[in-house]
């Protein structure tokens, strides 16, 4: 029988070897299988890390994304960080308004809604994308047309905390259209078409920490009524720097032993109520060793623990482990001496690592505490014993000349006599940073495929292109093929509402221009041959006299708008195509060609107060004819104003150019376009158009995976099954192999 007799550790917990240990093995499966969850006691070793957190400061983002989920719907966020539309956590996200986005508030009583001054400082995330700083939206392409009565869901700002007021709002030659405010109730809810995908300037008063909570409402065409649960997203507008803390420790007799009770306070005004969350460990400190005894969870800024007697124990702090890093700063309290200590001395004090720059404090602590003793500080790197002054503080720069130094003290006496020496500490600081920048790295091209010898049933090789055949054997692959067809003028789409992007895409090592579709849902990309845009009166419009508007002149314009409008399409462009994140080095640049049609055209942004923002391209006078859409790591996705100054049909030719494996190469493709009434089918002439369509290797019709991509045979269902098996047996191998060396230690005893 094992002994399973109470016995005390090192660090002065009172628990059962055996049981504890299998306790431990159990903890941890569970926080495998839960993500980590925060203990609500107080808990051996030290307090968990933080959960890295991602920040969206630049690019595409939307940030409320709302989803349809087995029927549930979700408020999550989506933005363009490694690919196209990455799902993210808003609940482990920052969204960061720079300083890039500071301006002026207007003087126009248009905006009085702000609640500011004009002239006054206020931070805006534009409503047109601009560089260098995130362009924020919403969407609702996750629920299927269809799903919701109306094919509608509300959008609601729930509740808005922060040290200034917010603004989300339209702009347009209209003036302003408020969405969501944090000031005026009656501006709260959205009721948003689905799919919408739409983007809007935010507006930030005042620099600090922001909470904001959407959540989402709908009715299914059932009748069952959907609300999704609160989703917070955290802004930090202004520098991106956590907020300093405080931690302050009591230490009490209770029951024979001691009590340590840890408070905590700062950190952002605003965030969870101004209650700092996260955990404070414990650390306890001898003369000749420090041990960290344990860790509670914060409840209300506050965390306990209780420990037996221990005599041998000089001082005690406590360290603040916040949930959220990036915004609250860690703290450290001041060492108190344990009620009960022996004579002694100890450094406190010294965080674990430093970076080359900040300031490194350490306190001497001496028991029993006397008027006559004093520290006579110093650090030592090899033989060499520098003086750092006498007090019961010690502040110094972090240096990279202290990295692998021991940081100590003297107590000397009323004679200056060394009566006891305290344990030196470590000190680590890291270098300073290089100054340079590194480069992306290049795509690392896919490996060559490989290929196991096989044979047919009647004993031969089959041919490298002959698909397996038999029983068992997958379906053929899908595979994206090129078809050229004639499009007549009765055959084209007009096209009166839904989201579009132009852009190029790399097929056979050279440019195609295409149309990216979203309005099912699932992109799909497509001849633009194919297509006629319609702005019929809905798009009719008259420009803001004395506005800077002077180049669309004095009559009506159609225009397609910077957001997504019901009974407009909202055409953008963007070199988002996967293709085009692999085979295209540099830049892109997209030059009107031509433009044939009644009117001028001029595509254009706008700023967050209604002026002429970026000229894009145009034949309006001041425009110019091209220009560059980067590509990065996920590319880049771009809306603008399309203005059309007179009624009646556009051709309008563009041409994409770019680097493909080494050589330049360019796709020329035109745009059609009616402007106001009559048929839109008369502003497309009888054209060809390439489409992709699904054929097996031996040119059988077969549908193309999701966006037109290659299919592969492998059934999704096997897939996710694949997942849910994989996920379930990572903690059950963890749980073995953690009784197995349990097992094995209980042999070794």
């Amino acid at each position: 029988m094992p002994n399973h007799a109470a016995c005390r550790d090192k660090s002065g917990w009172t628990t059962a070897r055996a049981p504890r240990s299998v306790r431990a093995v159990i903890a941890a499966l569970l926080v495998a299988l839960s993500g980590g969850l925060v203990p609500a006691h107080a808990a051996e070793g030290p307090a968990p890390r933080p959960a890295g957190r991602q920040l969206l400061s630049t690019g595409h983002a939307d940030l409320v994304s709302v989803l349809l989920d087995e029927g549930r719907l979700v408020v999550a966020g989506k933005a363009d960080v490694d690919r196209v539309a990455t799902r993210f956590d808003p609940a482990r996200t920052t969204v960061h308004v720079s300083d890039a986005a500071a301006r002026r508030a207007p003087s126009s009583p248009a905006y009085a809604f702000l609640g500011v001054p004009a002239g006054a400082p206020i931070h805006v995330l534009p409503q047109a994308s601009q560089p260098g700083v995130l362009w924020a939206g919403w969407n609702t392409e996750g629920v299927p047309r269809g799903a919701l009565a109306g094919d509608t869901v509300d959008i609601t700002l729930r509740s808005a905390r922060g040290p200034g007021n917010v603004e989300v709002y339209f702009t347009g030659t209209d003036g302003p259209e408020r969405v969501f405010s944090s000031r005026d109730a009656g501006v709260r809810t959205l009721r948003a078409s689905v799919p919408t995908h739409a983007h809007a300037n935010w507006a930030f008063t005042a620099p600090g920490v922001y909470e904001l909570e959407f959540t989402a409402s709908a009715t299914t065409t059932s009748g069952t009524p959907l609300v999704s649960a609160s989703t917070r997203y955290v802004f930090a507008v202004g520098p991106h720097a956590a907020t300093p803390t405080s931690t302050a420790l009591e230490v009490g007799e209770a029951g024979g032993g001691l009590r340590l009770s840890a408070t905590v306070t700062g950190g952002p005004p605003h965030l969870d109520g101004g209650v700092p969350t996260g955990w404070v460990e414990f650390t306890r400190h001898h003369a000749d060793r420090d041990e960290v005894v344990g860790h509670a969870a914060l409840d209300g800024g506050r965390g306990a623990l209780s420990l037996p007697d221990v005599p041998d124990a000089l001082a005690f702090t406590a360290r603040f482990a916040p949930a959220i890093g990036d915004l609250v700063a860690p703290s450290d309290s001041p060492a108190v001496a344990n009620p009960r200590a022996p004579a002694g001395a100890v450094v406190t004090g010294v965080r674990d690592r430093y970076a080359t720059g900040q300031t490194i404090t350490a306190s001497a602590l001496i028991t029993p505490e006397r008027a006559d003793r004093t520290a006579s500080w110093w650090t030592r790197v090899g033989d060499r014993v520098t003086d750092r002054g006498t007090g019961p503080a010690l502040t110094l720069p972090a240096t990279a000349d202290l990295d692998g130094a021991l940081l100590g003290f003297d107590v000397r006496d009323s004679q200056g006599r060394v009566v006891a020496t305290a344990r030196a500490v470590p000190l680590a600081v890291d270098p300073a940073p290089p100054t340079t920048t590194t480069p992306d790295p290049a795509p690392t091209p896919d490996p060559a495929p490989t290929s196991t010898a096989t044979t047919t049933a009647s004993g031969r090789s089959p041919s490298p292109t002959e698909p397996p055949t038999g029983p068992g054997a997958p379906p053929p692959p899908c595979v994206p093929t090129s078809v050229t067809r004639v499009v007549e003028p009765g055959e084209v789409e007009v096209v009166t509402d839904g989201h579009f992007d132009y852009g190029p895409v790399v097929e056979g090592g050279a440019l195609t221009a295409r149309i990216k579709d979203d309005r099912d849902g699932e992109p799909v990309f497509r001849d633009p041959g194919g297509y006629v845009f319609h702005l019929d009166d809905t798009a009719r419009t008259t420009p803001p006299a004395g506005s800077g508007y002077d180049f669309l002149g004095g009559g009506p314009v159609w225009m397609m708008p910077l957001t997504q409008r019901s009974g407009i399409p909202w055409l953008g462009w963007n070199t988002q195509h996967p293709s085009v994140l692999t085979g295209i080095t540099g830049d892109v640049t997209m030059t009107l060609e031509e433009v044939r049609g009644p009117g001028k055209l001029a595509v254009y942004g706008q700023d967050p107060f209604g002026g002429v923002g970026d000229r894009y391209f145009g034949t309006a006078d001041g425009f110019p004819r091209a220009t560059t859409v980067p590509v990065g790591r996920s590319g880049v996705h771009v809306h603008g104003v399309w203005a059309f100054t007179a009624p009646g049909g556009y051709a309008v030719t563009f041409s994409f150019s770019a680097t493909v494996d080494g050589r330049p190469t360019t796709a020329r493709s035109t745009l059609a376009f009616h402007v106001g009434p009559g048929d839109p089918k008369t502003a497309r002439p009888k054209s060809e158009v390439v489409e992709q369509v699904g054929r097996t290797p031996d040119g059988q019709d077969c549908a193309l995976g999701a966006g037109g991509l290659a299919d592969t045979g492998l059934d999704d269902e096997l897939v996710v099954a694949l997942v849910v098996v994989a996920a379930l047996l990572l903690p059950l191998g963890f749980l073995l192999t953690s009784l197995t060396t349990l097992a094995a230690v209980r042999r070794r005893r």
